[in-house]
């Protein structure tokens, strides 16, 4: 028999006085009602009651037996209301990880809106270009952008992410505008570093008669900082290639003008990452299902 079912039937009796009462409360027959305190006094090896043809009255066993019984009860009916409140409700928290300027300027936006809707949900996003292993740096979300390996996480295809090329007015004005990528040679670029990479090895990659490739460029000015990149462009110091959703405002504020639109290299990839869970809690579904509503 169910051990919980058979305490739920005793503290029931105890409280109730009635073995016709309980098994109202429960739904079943008094003859059920006595099988389950049967049943737990054969397993405990003590009585729990003294009952009489007219009364029942608890041993002393019985009511130390009761009181234990009403707390095991109530700390299982407890477990219950928390675990629905997290069916209900997200909850706990979240880590995420994301490149640093996806997560600036696409990621962050749609993160705020989610926060709003879920208040009670801790955020913890780390903004890194370097790569993290999702278990072992303890994440339960990544983002990454390129072509995935064969990694066994479960992957959500996201909106591609477009790198264009810009310059300030005035550097223009004054260096002329390029008008196929050959004409970034007698231009200064400005230059994203990664790490390892010798400044001479740079490239930019290009669409031309509808193919992909890379052609050098050089500058001089590299910083391992895309913001740092955008102000430069700004103040009229070269020509740089960054993320769309970065450049847009200066586009629209005409602090910057877009270039080269008719080469532009193909765009990226996006994917949101997670390990596979068959019951996967509130918090992963709602923010995985949020985040490919709002950036698909």
């Amino acid at each position: 028999m169910d051990l919980l079912k058979c305490m739920e039937a005793f503290v029931l009796t105890v409280e109730t006085g009635s073995f016709v009462a309980t098994s109202v409360s429960l739904n079943t027959s008094p003859q059920m009602v006595t099988k389950y305190i049967a049943f737990l006094e054969k397993y405990l090896g003590l009585k729990l009651l003294n009952r009489t043809t007219r009364s029942q009255n608890l041993t002393e066993f019985g009511k130390q037996y009761y009181q234990r019984s009403k707390l095991i009860l109530g700390e299982i009916a407890e477990s219950k209301v928390l675990a629905q409140q997290f069916i209900d409700e997200p909850k706990g928290r979240l880590r995420i990880s994301a490149p640093v300027s996806y997560g600036h300027y696409n990621l962050i936006p749609v993160i705020s809106r989610f926060m709003k809707c879920y208040p009670k949900l801790n955020i913890d996003i780390q903004l890194s270009d370097r790569y993290v292993d999702i278990v072992k740096d303890d994440f339960d979300i990544l983002f990454r952008i390129g072509q995935l390996n064969d990694s066994g996480l479960i992957g959500r295809k996201l909106k591609p992410f477009q790198l264009i090329f810009a310059a300030s007015p005035s550097y223009l004005a004054q260096n002329g505008i390029p008008a196929v990528p050959e004409d970034l040679k007698h231009h200064q670029c400005l230059i994203y570093q990664y790490v390892n990479r010798n400044k001479n090895d740079y490239v930019w990659p290009f669409t031309v008669n509808a193919k992909s490739c890379n052609l050098p460029i050089s500058g001089l000015l590299q910083t391992n900082d895309t913001s740092a990149l955008a102000i430069a462009a700004i103040e009229g110091l070269g020509i740089t290639m960054l993320p769309e959703s970065m450049l847009i405002e200066p586009i629209k504020q005409n602090k910057l003008l877009p270039i080269l639109q008719n080469f532009l290299p193909p765009a990226r990839e996006v994917h949101m990452l997670y390990t596979a869970d068959r019951q996967p809690l509130p918090k992963m579904k709602m923010f995985t299902e949020f985040v490919t509503n709002a950036m698909s």
